[in-house]
């Protein structure tokens, strides 16, 4: 998550505050470890926020893990039971539609419309300018707000449609780093190795060098 995104999500919460929007359900949450230690803004600039994360926030994952609250999969009607029964006033939906294929993002977009309250609300957010992340599986999904919201979220309200932008781009990256400009070029040349991968990054090398890093982010609540 980039850490521009993490304080949207957060100033999105604490706007949302005073219409006590808890519980609130975290889905693909990774572990308290991932969150306070590996990319420490999102503990800071989202859940630090809310009080008593403990009692308002329940993070779920596929993986049983320290600081998951909630383990289970969203395509088992019997877990979704069980999920209903916290009646989930606000769900968190980050960077989750870049690693499923079409198919499954449209059940999946169902699920969270299922699963949320009437006049609750949804905050998702997904890669827009980024390379490829193949943690786990990549899906090459970058749609802008606007597309994300027309291709997955027409059932929700359209509170808020935003791209947020970082100062930072792969360029600078490489420039930061050179210890990857050999790794990079070397990737050129096989395209042969995962060759959807390589096709996406050569058209990120040509459309996106220097353009910053940036997410598609939406405000959607349930009507």
């Amino acid at each position: 998550m980039l850490i521009e995104e993490s304080i949207w999500i957060g100033k999105k919460i604490k706007e949302l505050s005073l219409l006590n929007p808890f519980p609130i359900l975290n889905i693909g949450s990774s572990t308290k470890e991932y969150r306070t230690n590996r990319q420490s803004h999102i503990q800071k600039n989202i859940f630090n926020l809310i009080p008593n994360e403990a009692k308002n926030v329940i993070h779920l994952d596929m993986k049983s893990a320290d600081g998951v609250d909630l383990v289970g999969d969203l395509y088992d009607s019997v877990f979704l039971d069980e999920i209903k029964k916290y009646k989930v006033k606000c769900i968190l939906f980050n960077n989750v539609l870049m690693y499923i294929d079409q198919e499954q993002r449209k059940k999946l977009c169902k699920v969270l419309y299922e699963i949320l309250e009437k006049d609750g609300y949804l905050i998702v957010t997904n890669s827009f300018i980024f390379p490829p992340a193949p943690d786990p599986v990549e899906s090459y999904y970058r749609p802008n707000p606007t597309k994300l919201y027309e291709d997955l979220f027409q059932n929700f309200e359209l509170k808020e449609a935003k791209e947020i932008t970082t100062g930072y781009n792969f360029y600078q990256q490489l420039k930061d780093k050179p210890r990857l400009i050999p790794i990079k070029l070397l990737r050129i040349f096989l395209p042969f190795y995962k060759f959807q991968d390589w096709r996406f990054m050569m058209k990120y090398y040509f459309n996106h060098l220097k353009r910053n890093y940036s997410a598609s982010c939406l405000l959607l609540q349930k009507k």
